[in-house]
């Protein structure tokens, strides 16, 4: 059993060291994620009444007061975005596609009693949100967005309380470490070469989450679970560079080809509410249905301040499209999921979700390419030993088919972004458990 331990202490090592340097939110469109665990992967992420595992840090904190002894899960989730873009200008059947990158998620949670039956605590590393797109330097998209990211690492720290065998609550903390970038190009007119932009910035904001659960009996359990908003304040650089005597940005405002300013954007993760339900027919199945509420209505726009700029022709030139309209709406999504143990090792799930856009058409770009989307989810876990398990998941993301037609940067950047997006996304991931 001992080599079990030493065998798992080595791996929880080896993925918090690749979620300090690899961690990358490589979602494509909209920045929300739930990639924590292969097997609420597997059921299609519905898990608010379940939440049986170390996960349940994320999912509901109220559901860590059902394991009764120590226990911890390391995961790693492997993340495949494909976006293909073709013009509907006339005449113009252009095509263009995302560079496919692959982007990796650890995940680690340990859960433990404090007061057995009263007192339980938790801990949990993921990304909870993040974004990645990556279009090729002489694209279509290339005065919008050629290459951003938006790096996020959570660190959670909860605490539940049992009330009695049928309700229990639970609260916890939640520090957003968050990096952005965003890379466009410049348009030099008169057959010039391409000048570039580039904002880099970070922070590290605070939210918190409350739980709750409710078994009515063997059969039968629901759940709450509340994310609060995390205000960031992105304090980084731009830097301007490339410029010609042609340019938005011509060397006659900035003094030379190239300019280096302070620049702020301010971003709000929404606050969500989702409730679930719980249904354990017979030892062997368990049916989930989650209903989530996600808030995406905060976000307005994007506006970009330079406190550090006070030429007024400066600021006219970097103010151009700037604050971007977004317009964001709240939005719904629905998650089904099921597990059938067929022995007392092994079992496999499936799962269905659905999910809207909070994005709408008018203010589409290539930055944030979201569309409603069904995901159809599988997985098994097996159990190695008495102590350890391995949990697999595989999600397959169809987004539908968007037309779009706006005039986003079309007047101040000469971009056209109206066209056919379709996308794709394949999602892999593995996660073992020990319980001491």
């Amino acid at each position: 059993m001992s080599s079990y331990r030493y065998v798992f202490g080595i791996l929880l090592l080896l993925l918090l060291v690749v979620g300090r340097q690899e961690a990358f939110a490589g979602d494509s469109g909209v920045i929300k994620l739930e990639l924590s665990d292969a097997a609420v992967a597997g059921m299609g992420g519905a898990y608010t009444a379940q939440a049986d595992r170390p996960s349940a840090v994320y999912y509901n904190p109220a559901g860590i007061v059902q394991m009764s002894t120590p226990q911890v899960s390391a995961g790693l989730t492997l993340l495949q975005p494909q976006i293909e873009f073709k013009s509907l200008a006339s005449g113009n059947g252009n095509t263009s596609s995302m560079k496919r990158d692959n982007y990796l998620f650890p995940a680690i949670f340990v859960t433990s009693p404090v007061m057995k039956d009263k007192l339980y605590l938790g801990f949990g590393e993921n990304s909870n949100f993040g974004a990645g797109n990556d279009w090729a330097a002489d694209s279509f998209s290339r005065y919008d967005t050629v290459k951003d990211s938006i790096e996020n690492q959570d660190y959670m720290l909860v605490a539940a309380y049992k009330i009695n065998s049928q309700w229990s609550l639970g609260v916890g903390a939640v520090d957003d470490q968050s990096k952005f970038e965003h890379d466009a190009a410049v348009n030099n007119t008169g057959g010039l070469p391409d000048g570039d932009a580039l904002f880099k910035a970070a922070d590290n904001a605070w939210g918190f989450k409350l739980g709750a659960m409710f078994k009515l009996n063997d059969q039968n359990q629901f759940g709450i679970d509340y994310k609060s908003p995390i205000h960031h304040t992105y304090d980084g650089t731009l830097y301007l560079n490339g410029l010609s005597p042609f340019s938005l940005g011509s060397p006659g405002f900035f003094g030379s080809s190239s300019f280096t300013t302070r620049a702020i954007q301010k971003l709000t993760l929404p606050q969500s509410v989702t409730l679930g339900y719980s249904f354990k027919p017979t030892h062997k199945w368990i049916l989930n249905f989650d209903l989530e509420w996600t808030d995406w209505s905060q976000y307005k726009q994007q506006t970009t301040f330079y406190p550090d700029v006070t030429s007024a022709s400066q600021i006219a030139v970097l103010s151009t499209g700037n604050p971007q309209p977004r317009d964001w709406t709240s939005v719904w999504s629905e998650s089904l999921g099921v597990q059938y143990a067929m022995t007392d090792k092994l079992r496999i799930r499936g799962g269905y979700s659905h999910h809207q856009t909070p994005v709408p058409e008018g203010t589409f770009d290539t930055e944030f390419p979201d569309s409603d989307y069904n995901a159809y989810t599988t997985g098994f876990g097996y159990d190695i030993t008495k102590n350890l398990s391995i949990d697999v998941g595989y999600v397959a993301v169809f987004y539908q088919s968007r037309n779009v037609v706006n005039s986003v940067d079309t007047a101040e950047f000469g971009t056209q972004l109206s066209g056919k997006y379709r996308e794709f996304v394949n999602i892999g991931t593995a996660t073992l458990t020990y319980k001491f």
